[in-house]
This record gives C-alpha cells, structure tokens and sequence, in this order.
C-alpha cells in the first residue's frame, strides 16, 4: 500500500520533471541485467543503477548498451530519460484514482487528472501540460 501512495505523489511531483526521489526508492538487484555503459566510463549492471547514478550526479548519461570497452554509440541517451523510463515502468501498472483537477495536454485532450496526464507523457515525451486551457 505505501509504494502505491508514494507512486501516486510521485506522479504529482512528475510534473516538474524529477521521478528521482521514487527510482532512489528502487532494489536495482532485482531488476534486468542488461549492461549499460555511462558517460563516465563506468558500466552499469542495468538501467536502475544507471538511473541511480544519474540521480547522484546529473552529468551522467548512457552512451550505449554493453560495457563501456566493447561498443559505441553516436549520441548519449539523457540520464533523466532512464529515470523516466524507470519511473514509467511502475506507472502504467498503477490504478489512478478518479477526480482531481482534468489537465490539458499539448495534444489538446483533457486527462482526467495528473496521473493519467503523466501515464500519457510515459508514451509521448514531449507532451506537456497547457493548464485547463483546451481549445
């Protein structure tokens, strides 16, 4: 019951960009073991360490899957993305609550309230909120 309430304040906080304090709360070691390489030449054993270390230091993105020795990348993947990614994962398994205030996207779709606003963001990144302003 705690992590469902804290995943649904998190989803509050979402808004302004920072799923960090939720992804702190994560056991990576149960997670995948898809080696990632950092931009700080460190390999990591999967994304949530990854998404941890950026946490700690937003300098840190990924430069591509394996281990920093063994292949390349053309462009880093923002470590805020992980974060996201991480975050997204556990939010679209979650049941939102009904009411709230209904918030507007950039898309022009009212969502009923901001959990369901930011389950819509986990699939379309660059939508934002416009308010109670649809028109």
């Amino acid at each position: 019951m705690f992590r469902v309430g804290f995943l649904f304040v998190l989803a509050i906080g979402l808004v302004h960009g920072d799923a960090c304090p939720y992804v702190n709360t994560l056991d990576c070691k149960t997670r995948s073991t898809e080696v990632l390489c950092g931009t700080n030449g460190v390999s990591y054993d999967n994304n949530c360490y990854m998404a941890k270390a950026y946490c700690a230091d937003n300098t840190i993105h990924k430069v591509h899957d394996g281990a920093c020795a063994t292949s390349t990348t053309p462009s880093p993947v923002h470590g805020s993305e992980l974060v996201l990614d991480i975050f997204c994962l556990e939010l679209i398994h979650f049941k939102c609550p009904a009411g709230g205030l209904k918030i507007c996207g950039s898309d022009g779709t009212f969502y009923e309230n901001i959990c369901e606003f930011d389950k819509a963001r986990c699939f379309h990144r660059t939508l934002k909120d416009n308010g109670a302003n649809c028109s």
